[in-house]
């Protein structure tokens, strides 16, 4: 089976060799690597022209990740794909392991592994597995359970058949954020997953990165969630009392992100679904009715 490897870059020039080096590095002969520059202004074209006839580039207007992936994507011809950020390193036998995992489990449509967590500042380490709490989680078969609560796979440890990748569709490019974990969702309603604890990939934490801006993560997150209510609510009603929680708390948050902005009839609405999904909650009943009351005193005013 032939292996696509996408990796992303934006102004990323004096971390991506490392990034490169660790991509032809692969015990897995015949990688295609296709690098997205994503509108850089740096020197990363310099960079990748030192890796000339062993990549491929592709460049675009910065457009953000999602999108910088899509077009990775639509580049790529394997039967096999797998991320990398440009900021990022995999071990040399990373896409050798998975792709045998899938060899010997057609059945199932993605495979990850552990993650080595770097803190550059700092130099801390630590695993996905120990920040993640892996041994109190279900890891393999039918994800979405487990998913949906958090995501806790990072977007450099699967390697995904491209045919479970295509029936998806791509990333979606209105999130600023946590777009891979909208993906991995989307895909563990299609396809089985298999987990291996083997450490094939680092991902480093740099001052100033995604991560560290919460509000940023917490709007993407309920974004993410808001959409699978909407997209795929027969999942979500699958979970129980679980599902009808995630629902309710998801109005709650947009709600009260419409009330901040003073768009009460939003507020409203979104109040109202949130008593109608859970019933027996404190706070939104009342934040209901002051949305009612301020939309009502807006209507009189006009």
């Amino acid at each position: 089976m032939s292996v696509s490897l996408v990796i992303t870059t934006f102004n990323h020039g004096r971390v991506l060799a490392d990034a490169l080096d660790s991509a032809v590095a692969q015990t897995l002969r015949g990688v295609e690597i296709i690098v997205v520059d994503d509108g850089s202004t740096d020197d990363t074209p310099a960079v990748l022209a030192r890796y000339s006839g062993r990549i491929r580039v592709v460049r675009q207007p910065n457009r953000g990740l999602a999108a910088a992936r899509n077009a990775g994507l639509a580049a790529a011809h394997g039967s096999y794909v797998s991320f990398l950020d440009a900021d990022d390193v995999m071990m040399p036998t990373k896409l050798a392991e998975q792709v045998a995992v899938l060899d010997r489990a057609p059945t199932v449509g993605w495979t990850y592994c552990d993650v080595l967590i770097e803190t550059v500042t700092t130099g801390a380490e630590t695993r996905a597995s120990e920040q993640f709490g892996y041994g109190a989680r279900m890891l393999e078969g039918w994800l979405f359970p487990e998913l949906i609560r958090g995501n806790f796979i990072p977007a450099i440890a699967p390697l995904v058949r491209r045919t479970v990748l295509d029936a998806v569709g791509g990333f979606d490019e209105r999130l600023t954020a946590l777009e891979d974990w909208d993906m991995w969702l989307r895909l563990s309603l299609i396809a089985e997953a298999r987990y291996t604890p083997a450490l094939l990939v680092t991902y480093r934490i740099r001052p100033g990165g995604m991560s560290e801006d919460r509000a940023r993560m917490d709007k993407s997150r309920f974004q993410v969630l808001d959409k699978i209510n909407r997209t795929r609510p027969v999942a979500l009603e699958s979970l129980g009392n679980v599902g009808r929680r995630i629902v309710a708390d998801t109005h709650n948050w947009l709600g009260k992100e419409a009330y901040a902005s003073g768009d009460w009839r939003e507020a409203r609405r979104r109040f109202a679904a949130s008593v109608l999904t859970v019933p027996w909650q404190r706070e939104a009943p009342w934040l209901l009715g002051k949305s009612l009351v301020r939309d009502g005193a807006r209507a009189l005013s006009r």
